[in-house]
């Protein structure tokens, strides 16, 4: 399955520059300290939304997702811990209709179940502000990720 569809040249240059900014916040060669010593795995590919359940069969329970639509713009970077698992976190949301209509794909980047909050949260705040989301999604926030090389080393 994916997620691409036919778009014009200005959504192309808009997918691409989304895409650009998620894999340099993602991959793990280019920014290893931003998740030390908990990152498990990467999961970059664009999974639909409607297959989200499949990071239930692959054990995720703690990471952080970016979700994007159909034109692959980001919509939402958020992070779920091992208490109800990222696989409850995405169904939260697919119960409101508004992000339902359009949350298109998600990533993950899979940590450590026994990820510590300070540590997670480190993690979603090096991601938004790599990303550059706290000012252009607001109203939105993300945790401060002070001290995160600290928590994540």
């Amino acid at each position: 399955m994916s997620c691409s569809v036919s778009v014009s040249s200005e959504q192309s240059i808009a997918r691409l520059t989304c895409w650009t900014r998620v894999m340099a916040v993602c991959s793990p060669c280019r920014f290893p300290a931003a998740y030390g010593r908990y990152l498990h795995a990467t999961y970059l590919r664009p999974l639909p939304w409607a297959d989200r359940g499949h990071f239930n069969d692959l054990g995720v329970l703690t990471g952080i997702y970016l979700i994007t639509d159909i034109a692959g713009r980001l919509r939402w970077l958020g992070q779920a811990s091992r208490l109800n698992g990222l696989t409850g976190r995405l169904d939260g949301h697919d119960r409101d209709p508004a992000k339902r209509a359009v949350f298109a794909c998600v990533r993950v980047l899979h940590l450590d179940d026994l990820t510590p909050t300070e540590a997670l949260d480190a993690v979603e705040g090096r991601c938004a502000d790599l990303l550059g989301v706290r000012q252009s999604m607001k109203p939105r926030r993300w945790p401060p990720a002070t001290n995160w090389l600290s928590l994540v080393a």
